[in-house]
């Protein structure tokens, strides 16, 4: 009886001290900022997400130019709701080195390169400053 309270609190006192449920947003700790004007928007065919281009696009100091994914249901999408409508400004954050748009080919799926995924972003009316 004792071995068993015994291993009732080892247990609880595990679950205390390391969690295994409700682990941290890795994507909240390595986000950086970005911002841009979309330039062309292509569909991911494998994937189901948008590969958009950006010119001029801001990755905190370092003004550029070169695509971001959006991945549906996993990037938060705020006002304005123009995900990769040419001419639409947006503004938010992205995880850098992240792979998520794939392309069908003759030979499978081969992934599109880009800069990385797109965590939130706001967007304006297209046309609009």
């Amino acid at each position: 009886m004792k071995r068993t309270k015994n291993l009732c609190l080892i247990v609880l006192c595990a679950f205390y001290l390391f969690p295994l449920f409700g682990q941290k947003n890795v994507e909240a700790n390595t986000a950086l900022p970005f911002g841009g004007l979309v330039t062309f928007t292509l569909p991911c065919t494998c994937s189901g997400a948008l590969w958009i281009w950006f010119t001029p696009l801001w990755l905190g100091n370092i003004p550029g130019s070169g695509p971001l994914v959006y991945v549906p249901y996993s990037s938060l999408l705020y006002q304005g709701y123009m995900i990769g409508v040419p001419g639409a400004w947006h503004l938010g954050e992205y995880a850098p080195g992240v792979q998520a748009c794939f392309q069908v080919t003759p030979v499978g799926c081969i992934p599109q390169p880009a800069i990385g995924v797109i965590t939130q972003t706001g967007t304006s009316v297209p046309g609009l400053w």
